[in-house]
């Protein structure tokens, strides 16, 4: 294919402000595909760019990095054929860097994500490399597909723990805190979790998927927690974790807070808590296509809104003013 490919798409300008109109795309390199998105889902780091600006190389940009779609044309390479289901890695690896070098992409230490260095899938096409693409499962719903990439983010989360949690409490019960503490109570059936979540929508879900709920950490404090996972990245988010920890426990940082806080070396010392971060992920992609394709109706709650592309503008300038939704994915 040598002609331009032309796309309805979602843009975002440098002024930081949203529409809808129409994207002329490169054609596809022979190790690219075609792809018509059948849904995007709209993440925390999204509206981190919405809000901000960060990250993204080219102007105007068309976010979306949680695709779900079907092959329109495949690439050249035979890696993938028209009509199959694929959803995307996220990452795109320099490629240039001692660890893609050495052969081990994994570790890129200049990694890009789709959508931000290049068009993602909040358009009705999108033309993605063939090494990002993982097939779908016969049978497996694209409204439930879709929570792939941030099923593997909540994965390699809980993989930074080094001990098993036995009462824990999260922060924050958007996506990922919804996910994680889905993944929490298949993984440690027997763990208490609890978790602070002030809107309305998002601790009715939480409290349907078993947790206790109060509206913040401060109606936490009165009980200490061997495990907190911060997946809110409010301005004291991880303040507030640290006071909620049980001596000897573990805080996993999961939500992209960008602002500082004041936190004396001794607090951590005289805890002796362990401080994890997990930023995207390494390799749970597949194994979260599994876990989505054998157990698909213990993660589709997380899904709560599904809208146009038309209806993205709108809806994503409500979340930054005020987050309800848990997991809004758009249908171009």
């Amino acid at each position: 294919m040598t002609e331009t490919l032309r796309t309805a798409a979602f843009f975002i300008d440098r002024e930081l402000q949203m529409s809808i109109g129409t994207r002329e795309l490169a054609p596809p390199t022979p190790d690219e595909a075609v792809l018509r998105v059948e849904y995007a889902g709209l993440c925390g780091s999204d509206l981190h760019v919405m809000r901000s600006g960060a990250w993204v190389e080219e102007w105007p940009a068309t976010l979306g990095h949680e695709i779900c779609a079907t092959v329109e044309l495949p690439p050249a390479d035979g890696t993938l054929r028209a009509g199959e289901r694929v959803v995307a890695d996220s990452r795109v690896p320099c490629g240039t860097c001692a660890e893609c070098v050495a052969g081990v992409p994994d570790r890129c230490t200049a990694v890009r994500f789709v959508g931000e260095c290049r068009p993602g899938g909040f358009a009705e096409l999108c033309v993605l490399p063939s090494s990002l693409l993982h097939a779908v499962p016969d049978g497996l719903a694209a409204e439930t597909a879709v929570l792939a990439e941030p099923l593997a983010v909540a994965m390699h989360g809980l993989s930074r723990l080094p001990l098993e949690p036995r009462r824990a409490a999260i922060l924050g019960h958007g996506p990922i805190g919804a996910l994680v503490q889905i993944e929490l109570r298949r993984r440690f059936p027997g763990a208490e979790v609890t978790v602070a979540e002030p809107a309305p929508l998002r601790a009715q879900l939480a409290r349907a998927l078993g947790a206790g709920v109060a509206d913040t950490a401060a109606d936490l404090s009165d009980r200490r927690y061997d495990t907190v996972i911060d997946a809110a990245g409010y301005g004291t988010s991880m303040t507030d974790a640290l006071r909620l920890l049980a001596p000897r426990g573990q805080l996993l940082l999961v939500a992209l807070g960008h602002r500082p806080v004041t936190i004396t070396p001794a607090e951590i010392v005289e805890a002796g808590a362990t401080i994890a971060g997990a930023n995207a992920f390494v390799d749970e992609l597949p194994a979260a296509i599994a876990a989505l394709a054998a157990e698909p109706a213990r993660y589709a709650p997380v899904v709560t809104d599904a809208i146009s592309l038309d209806e993205l503008p709108a809806v994503a300038r409500g979340q930054l003013e005020r987050p309800a939704a848990v997991k809004v994915i758009v249908c171009p």
